[in-house]
């Protein structure tokens, strides 16, 4: 891949999925943690051929004020200590009518990683917030703040440079959550694009904002990517 033909955004993601309090033995003394318990579950539920690596979500202290600027400097922090390196995004979970601010941990292999992570950010001075009730498979939107590498792929299609399971498409309007899961339910109703989750991004390009979304699929190809977004073009006109 040409590295000149990589550009960086910063990105802010909106996607849903079912999450579960992670057991207490997992976790730092008295922290609250949620696991995804099945990303991308538009892609593996329709097409259950395997299931990706953790997701984490560390849910912050309320007496805690963070930036985007903050963390990521107390990750770069963490990771040059560790042998391998967890890619985080910022962000906050709506939950039971609650908004909790989170960080987002992958690139682990194992739940028993997650406590020694947790106690590498406190080190850092990140404040996780107390255990409190427990839940199970409840439904939360999830917003993200993080750094993309694009690879343009022409009118308005960008491979991720960085993750061959996902790409994404400009569209020509902002859609609220609802909406454009609607939208995204009409669009699979096309058989020849099976098997794809879907998420809402924005990314800051050329002083403007460009609305995209986000497709997870396995090894994507730029073909598919352009008859999804044909797809969902085509609803939207």
């Amino acid at each position: 891949m040409e590295t000149q033909s990589i550009v960086e955004r910063y990105c802010e993601l909106i996607k849903e999925e079912p999450l579960s309090t992670l057991e207490a033995d997992l976790t730092a003394d008295n922290t609250c943690v949620l696991e995804s318990t099945s990303p991308f579950f538009g892609y593996y539920h329709d097409d259950p051929i395997g299931k990706p690596d953790p997701y984490i979500y560390c849910v912050l202290s309320n007496n805690y004020t963070f930036t985007f600027g903050d963390i990521m400097r107390a990750t770069q922090s963490v990771n040059a200590k560790r042998r391998n390196p967890v890619d985080v995004a910022v962000g906050t979970i709506s939950l039971i009518d609650k908004v909790c601010q989170v960080i987002r941990i992958k690139g682990i292999n194992h739940f028993n990683q997650v406590h020694i992570i947790q106690q590498n950010f406190q080190q850092e001075g990140v404040q996780f917030k107390k255990r409190q009730r427990t839940i199970s498979e409840k439904m939360g939107i999830i917003r993200l703040s993080k750094i993309l590498y694009l690879k343009p792929g022409g009118n308005g299609l960008f491979m991720d440079a960085a993750d061959d399971t996902k790409a994404y498409f400009v569209i020509p309007k902002h859609y609220d959550w609802e909406a454009f899961k609607r939208l995204t339910e009409e669009a699979k109703y096309e058989t020849r694009i099976l098997y794809f989750d879907a998420a809402q991004a924005v990314i800051f390009d050329d002083h403007k904002i460009l609305d995209l979304v986000r497709v997870y699929k396995e090894n994507i190809t730029l073909r598919q990517l352009k008859d999804i977004r044909d797809r969902y073009l085509q609803i939207i006109k």
